[in-house]
């Protein structure tokens, strides 16, 4: 397997960021987390990864989550904002500044919702700012909000309940898959819920794999019609 590390930054004297992960059996999670070298995160600028399409600004140091947005839209590159645990840096003007530079948003039904606590606009509202605002509801799924429309993601089905955590990260993955091939939003959106079905099949965060013809023929399975 082949991994692009050439931007990976040192930070002589710093921690990798760490975080410790608590779920109860309602897949309720506390999360602990030290952010160490995450905060020099602004150091590393958009235009030094060269032919860059697509951006994803999620959590990371507040000032990095802050200009990296600033210049991704500069340079009219579309990118997800997908704030996750970084929300709780930001007040509502913040997020706003967001929302307004983002091509799309992302969150999880609890971050959904304080997004609407702190900015006063609904997912259907945001709606109208970007080109989708896509939210996951774990096992009952996930809401795409376009500007006057509403798709309603199944969950992928399950062969067991592993392991929730990275179950997210996963489903970003498929997201970004369908948006880098330009995909319809009924297609994305199942793309996305299972790679987190597949996720939490298996303990630990990242450490399982898979093959695309698993994938395609699980898909066709899962939902009646193929995406190839």
């Amino acid at each position: 397997m082949w991994y692009k590390r050439e931007h990976i930054r040192v930070i002589d004297g710093e921690y990798t960021a760490q975080a410790y992960i608590t779920t109860d059996q309602d897949d309720n999670q506390i999360t602990a987390f030290h952010p160490g070298a995450m905060n020099f995160a602004h150091e590393n600028r958009i235009a030094d990864a060269d032919g860059c399409t697509i951006g994803l600004v999620s959590p990371d140091g507040r000032q990095g989550m802050i200009e990296h947005a600033e210049q991704f839209a500069d340079a009219d590159i579309p990118f997800v904002f997908d704030p996750g645990q970084g929300m709780l840096m930001f007040d509502g003007d913040n997020l706003m500044r967001f929302a307004e530079q983002a091509t799309w948003l992302a969150f999880n039904d609890y971050e959904a919702k304080l997004m609407e606590e702190r900015t006063g606009k609904t997912p259907r509202q945001l709606a109208e700012m970007v080109e989708a605002v896509i939210v996951t509801r774990g096992g009952e799924g996930s809401n795409i909000y376009t500007r006057g429309k509403h798709y309603v993601i199944p969950a992928a089905p399950v062969s067991s309940l592993e392991d929730p955590a990275g179950c997210g990260d996963a489903y970003r993955a498929g997201l970004l898959y369908g948006l880098m091939n330009d995909m319809d939003w009924e297609t994305t959106g199942r793309i996305a819920a299972l790679m987190g079905a597949i996720k939490i099949e298996q303990a630990g965060t990242q450490n399982h794999s898979f093959s695309r013809d698993d994938v395609e023929a699980r898909f066709e399975q899962a939902f009646g019609f193929s995406f190839v």
